[in-house]
């Protein structure tokens, strides 16, 4: 989820893509060289050989003072699906028995669901990961059906129809807060006429944004604010100007958990409760945690995909190349 942070982070990676807009490791739009940074200017930026009086133009990206304003979020906060990770593995009907099928290049997983129908309907579930083969996967659902046989990844049960699903996980997401935070763009640098070009240049591209990218994979309204000389550091050679914009972003609660595989529920039949679906498997406390652990392996998957790619943050905030 995105907190103020990680709004100046991806902000920042806003500005370096327009500073840099054939990447970092290409010349800036000014042929200097601009150091882009979430947080305000070191020591080392001013006094040592490589810094603002050496040809060497920074900008940073600040929290301004401002208290925030909280906005209001969606009634009744209502989850959404967000991020889907669709299943590799599948199941191939034989007869009365299911095969358990593993992809041939792809990494497996998913969720393998059984069932069958007999004096009570009864359900297997298994999560897949990597370490496991289809054989491996059969023969943990076969020791979950009473009277289950295995043969090679093939289940079936003696005297009864086995059926079989598999399926994916989803990262379901709700909004707990929406707010507003106000961000400072300094541009720094001892030479006023190329504090002009860069002004100029970020000023004209963040004003075609209405919305930037979320560090998350989602977005926040971009509202320009104001623009301001500072001056203050003239008489070191150091001129400044301070663009203001509010940002309004959501914070998040998320959650992920597999898709439904078994359906259950009751119905009305002349004033009785009727049951009909599948009865949900044991919850054995290792299926629990194969679970839990394949869906934090997904989790880890898609939080990885990065809204802007060949960025990076190093340890003093300063946006580099993610390959460095």
């Amino acid at each position: 989820m995105a907190d103020a942070s990680q709004m100046s982070q991806a902000l920042a990676y806003v500005c370096a893509g327009i500073l840099y807009p054939d990447g970092l490791e290409k010349p800036s739009i000014t042929g200097r060289q601009a150091v882009i940074r979430r947080g305000w200017l070191l020591p080392s930026d001013i006094f040592t050989a490589q810094n603002i009086r050496n040809h060497t133009d920074f900008v940073t990206v600040t929290m301004s003072a401002r208290k925030g304003a909280t906005v209001p979020e969606p009634l009744g906060r209502p989850w959404q699906v967000q991020a889907r990770i669709l299943p590799t593995v599948s199941v191939l009907q034989k007869g009365r028995s299911v095969q358990i099928v593993f992809p041939e290049s792809l990494a497996p997983s998913g969720v393998v669901g059984l069932w069958y129908e007999g004096a009570l309907q009864t359900t297997a579930a298994y999560a897949v990961t990597a370490q496991y083969t289809a054989e491996s996967v059969a023969a943990a659902l076969a020791d979950q059906l009473p009277n289950g046989t295995v043969e090679g990844a093939l289940v079936s049960v003696p005297g009864v129809s086995v059926l079989g699903n598999v399926v994916g996980y989803g990262e379901s997401v709700r909004v707990s807060r929406r707010q507003s935070q106000l961000y400072r763009v300094s541009v720094w640098t001892a030479d006023a006429s190329v504090r002009d070009i860069i002004g100029l240049v970020l000023d004209t591209a963040l004003a075609e944004k209405s919305w930037i990218s979320t560090l998350d994979g989602r977005q926040a309204q971009l509202k320009f604010v104001g623009v301001e000389d500072v001056d203050a550091m003239q008489n070191q050679a150091v001129y400044r100007r301070d663009y203001l914009y509010e940002l309004i972003f959501d914070t998040l609660q998320t959650q992920w958990a597999a898709d439904m595989m078994f359906g259950v529920g009751t119905i009305d039949a002349g004033g009785q409760d009727v049951g009909f679906g599948a009865i949900a498997p044991a919850s054995e406390e290792d299926v629990v945690t194969r679970a839990l652990e394949a869906m934090a392996a997904a989790a880890v998957s898609v939080s990885a995909r990065s809204e802007y790619p060949g960025m990076a943050l190093n340890q003093f905030g300063t946006v580099v190349s993610s390959t460095d």
